[in-house]
C-alpha cells in the first residue's frame, strides 16, 4: 500500500470516529435525533384531514338523489331485458316493439345519466381535493419552517413508491395531519369566542403536540 492509500484509509477511519464520538456526546445529553430530510404522502395527508373528510362527505350527500335515480334507472333496464328475452312470456308482436321501443329509449337514458353522472362527480370531487390540497400545502410550507426542515419529499405509496427507502421516523404525514386538524378546527367560525381566542388554543394545542412530532 503506498502513502497515497494510507493517508486516504487514516483520514476516513478518522472523521468516521469523530462522527461516532458526536453521536454518542449527542445521545449522552439527551438530544434527540431530527431529521432534517423527511417524507410525506401528501395525497393521503389531504384525504385524511378532517376538511377533507367533511368535504367529500357533503359531495356524497349532494349526489345521493342522482345516485339513487340511476339505480332505479338501471333496475328498470334490467327488468325490460329480462321480459324480452324470456321465451316463456307471451305478448303481441306490438307490445314486444313497444317494449324493445322502451328499453333502447331507457337505454340510452341510463348511458347519458351515467355519463353526466360520472363527469360531474369528478369534478366535483377534483375541485373538493384542490381546495383542501392548497390550504395543505401552504400548511406544509410554514410547518417545514417551524421543524427546520431542509427538505420534504414526496413518499409515494406501498404501490408506486417514490422514495425506495425511508424510515418511519423520517414520516411526517400522521403529524401534519394533526396539526393541520388543530389549526382548521380552532380557524373555524365561532372558535374565538371561546377563552383566549383561537390562536391561544391552537398555540397552546401544538405545544402539547410538539413532543410527538418528528
Amino acid at each position: 500500500m503506498n502513502f497515497k492509500n494510507l493517508a486516504v484509509l487514516l483520514f476516513g477511519w478518522f472523521s468516521l470516529s469523530i462522527v461516532l464520538q458526536a453521536l454518542q456526546a449527542g445521545n449522552q445529553v439527551g438530544v434527540p435525533s431530527q431529521p432534517h430530510f423527511v417524507t410525506i404522502s401528501f395525497t393521503a395527508a389531504v384525504m385524511q384531514t378532517a376538511e377533507a373528510q367533511r368535504e367529500f362527505s357533503a359531495l356524497k350527500n349532494h349526489f345521493a338523489s342522482r345516485q339513487t335515480g340511476l339505480q332505479a334507472l338501471s333496475q328498470d333496464v334490467e327488468s325490460l331485458r329480462k321480459l324480452l328475452s324470456d321465451d316463456t312470456v307471451r305478448m303481441t308482436d306490438a307490445d314486444r316493439a313497444a317494449k324493445e321501443t322502451t328499453l333502447a329509449s331507457k337505454e340510452k337514458e341510463l348511458q347519458r345519466e351515467e355519463e353526466d353522472y360520472r363527469t360531474d362527480s369528478e369534478s366535483a370531487s377534483q375541485q373538493a381535493f384542490q381546495k383542501v390540497a392548497q390550504k395543505v400545502y401552504s400548511f406544509l410550507e410554514g410547518y417545514a419552517h417551524q421543524h427546520n426542515y431542509s427538505l420534504v419529499v414526496e413518499r409515494g405509496t406501498e404501490a408506486t413508491p417514490v422514495v425506495w427507502y425511508a424510515s418511519e421516523e423520517a414520516d411526517i404525514t400522521d403529524a401534519l395531519v394533526k396539526a393541520y386538524n388543530v389549526i382548521e378546527a380552532d380557524s373555524a367560525p365561532g372558535a374565538g369566542s371561546r377563552p383566549g381566542g383561537a390562536s391561544a388554543v391552537t398555540d397552546s394545542r401544538l405545544r402539547q403536540k410538539e413532543s410527538h412530532q418528528p
